[in-house]
């Protein structure tokens, strides 16, 4: 069979072509991350250009114009459930994320058209929006190269999506619903009680202990757990933790040592190690059992909101009361709060205050004189669950008052336990003539 000259031809011209295709790196490589955050999937996917030396803010991205987010197309975020964001619902579905950055305030677009490669145009119209909302950026102390989007502080409840470059952050907040989910569950499997495993009945206890909900029906959750499943010593455990939760010490350490003879009995190293570390915990001397503080819940589920709650709580006009229960819930057993500063002989000192000395000391003056302490700068540093802020403050003894009657430093280190955030220290130094707060320290302007 003969073959056309001309078909020949372009089979070779079609095959040269095809091998001449160069592939090199994307200046700006895309980018997915997902996360489950409660019971809810949240996935974006972003471009990532990089600095190279140049100036961002106000530069490469420019104050007071639309930005994508990113570079090449839309960045986009999807939800499986609705959440809220900024206190604002997002249904299910997939969104393109726009801001317009200025110094001292983004506005953060949550965009139905998602298709956008150039938002040239007046292309993303307001009549398109999901919604629009506006946050400050925080400084960042450390320098970030390449433009990162990702989750931060997550907990079984939400997040925050957090926008870093160069030396500025922007935090989204993100709320997903939980409680509710779970209650239909368990309402719906509750109809066939022979049903319901006995591991059902120990999640759901952990759960209600853990994100400090009703304590009885926690208890009720894990005695059907324990009657489904006897002599097992990880439920055993959580029981003990139940009762030192709702206060009955007593309860829970005869509760854990049966849970360590269950554990002894079955040959279970890992339960028998676990359930003595927790007898020994219980039979501290100095142990404090604390009560059930689930109206501080907010006060320590973000680094924001903890260190915003340790602001809150110490503030207030003459003659009003602070909530010091609170004020202790922020920190762990064993913090120290350590004012500083030069005594008359001019030598540098400090003294180390528990948080009941603090309030022993200082409470009463605070709420007979007034008076307010507010963040006016923050710089953060973070490693794994260690974290700094370095925390410019302003003293005031009213709201009315225009000028501070002093600034300094708060050195505060914290922790993230997995569950909830604590203030592990506070290390102060008040402003002097001597030494005075540089610009570094201070809100840019």
């Amino acid at each position: 069979m003969r073959i056309p000259i001309l078909a020949i031809t372009f089979c070779l011209i079609t095959t040269f072509s095809y091998t001449q295709n160069l592939k090199v790196p994307t200046l700006s490589p895309s980018a997915e991350i997902k996360q489950e955050i409660g019971l809810t999937e949240i996935s974006l996917s972003y471009a990532r250009p990089s600095a190279k030396g140049r100036a961002v803010m106000g530069n490469l991205v420019p104050y007071n114009e639309m930005w994508r987010t990113g570079a090449n197309a839309s960045t986009k975020i999807t939800v499986s459930e609705t959440v809220k964001i900024a206190g604002i619902d997002l249904p299910a579905g997939t969104y393109a994320l726009y801001t317009i950055p200025t110094e001292k305030e983004w506005t953060i677009i949550i965009h139905k058209k998602t298709n956008f490669r150039s938002i040239a145009g007046d292309k993303v119209k307001p009549e398109n929006d999901a919604f629009r909302f506006k946050v400050k950026p925080i400084q960042n102390p450390l320098n970030v190269e390449t433009f990162t989007i990702q989750f931060t502080d997550i907990h079984t409840k939400g997040c925050n999506i957090q926008l870093s470059w160069e030396n500025t952050i922007i935090n989204l907040p993100v709320e997903v619903e939980v409680d509710a989910k779970i209650e239909a569950q368990m309402a719906t499997l509750l109809k066939t009680p022979e049903k319901v495993s006995h591991r059902i009945y120990f999640r759901a206890a952990e759960y209600y202990l853990h994100n400090q909900k009703d304590l009885n029906q926690s208890m009720e959750w894990i005695d059907a757990a324990l009657t489904k499943s006897e002599n097992n010593f990880r439920y055993g455990l959580l029981k003990s933790k139940i009762y030192t939760a709702q206060g009955a010490k007593e309860k829970a350490i005869n509760t854990v040592k049966t849970a360590y003879d269950w554990a002894k009995t079955a040959n279970n190293a890992n339960y028998m190690g676990q359930t003595s570390l927790y007898l020994a915990e219980l039979e501290k001397p100095t142990i404090l059992v604390k009560p059930n503080l689930a109206k501080y819940t907010e006060d320590v589920k973000s680094l924001d909101n903890i260190l915003a709650a340790l602001y809150n709580v110490i503030s207030g006009e003459k003659g009003v009361k602070r909530d010091w229960a609170r004020f202790k819930n922020l920190f762990i057993e064993d913090a120290q709060l350590m004012p500083s500063g030069k005594n008359k002989a001019g030598k540098v000192g400090y003294r180390v205050l528990t948080p009941q000395g603090y309030v022993d000391n200082a409470g009463k003056s605070l709420e007979e004189n007034g008076f307010f302490e507010v963040e006016i700068s923050r710089k953060t540093e973070e490693y794994g669950s260690l974290v700094h802020a370095f925390s410019t403050y302003e003293s005031y003894h009213s709201k009315a008052d225009k000028k501070p009657f002093a600034r300094g430093i708060n050195s505060i280190q914290l922790m993230n336990d997995g569950e909830r955030w604590w203030v592990v220290s506070i290390y102060w130094l008040g402003e002097t003539e001597e030494l005075p707060l540089t610009k570094h320290y201070l809100p840019k302007k």
